[in-house]
């Protein structure tokens, strides 16, 4: 049981660590919500080779040394890790690394709850980079006004990650993420973005001539393209 002391508590006395604090040990914050800020030891400087989502990884019999895990699905397939972070540190390290926590954020969500899911999410990040686990910082955000904040939190000049997959279908989302992508690439100046899912193409050729991007297939469509490669 992970206990913690509380001011106005004896020194011989504790309280159970129920809040999970111990997922941002040693952090420094940022200045008004105290969200961890990402140490830049801890982001990847190794361009994924593989990408593979939690639900299908933690089930994979296989070699997971050259995957990242991402978490670029529904919240229900991964919540288990933040109910019990540390049961998943060996799983982990089994792998290349993981692609930063994408518990959902929307911009019609209470603003306490979207402050709330950029916390866990960034929280659970550091907590396995502090365990000498590689991880990219994944991008996500909800309303505009939150969106700088957030951004002190990512280490500038790394390499960070974007999922696009499901949400980018109507014209005004794209238009929507293209000014997100001008805001990140002028605040942060990645080296390299990761771009998981079906928006590519077009949108990001403005960027590409001072922007290195490096686009994966979401995993249905992997899958598609490799039944379809062997005849199925």
């Amino acid at each position: 049981m992970d206990t913690i002391s509380m001011p106005g508590v004896g020194l011989n006395d504790a309280v159970e660590d129920s809040f999970q604090a111990f997922l941002v040990d040693g952090a420094f914050f940022t200045h008004k919500e105290e969200y961890p800020i990402l140490r830049e030891d801890m982001i990847s400087t190794s361009i994924p080779k593989k990408i593979m989502p939690f639900s299908k990884a933690i089930t994979f019999q296989g070699n997971l040394s050259d995957t990242f895990i991402c978490f670029f699905s529904p919240d229900k397939t991964f919540e288990r890790v933040r109910r019990n972070p540390k049961k998943y540190i060996h799983f982990f390290k089994r792998t290349a690394g993981i692609i930063g926590f994408d518990f959902s954020v929307h911009d019609d969500m209470p603003m306490i709850k979207q402050k709330t899911q950029i916390n866990d999410n960034l929280s659970l990040t550091y907590f396995y980079g502090n365990n000498n686990i590689p991880v990219i910082p994944n991008l996500r955000c909800g309303v505009d006004e939150l969106l700088p904040e957030f951004l002190e939190a990512i280490p500038k000049h790394s390499m960070v990650a974007i999922g696009t997959h499901g949400f980018c279908k109507k014209t005004r989302e794209q238009c929507e993420w293209y000014c997100f992508l001008e805001k990140i690439i002028k605040e942060l100046e990645p080296t390299t973005i990761v771009v998981y899912g079906t928006l590519n193409g077009k949108m990001f050729d403005d960027f590409k001539e001072h922007t290195n991007f490096v686009f994966f297939d979401s995993w249905i469509t992997q899958r598609y393209k490799e039944e379809k490669k062997n005849g199925n």
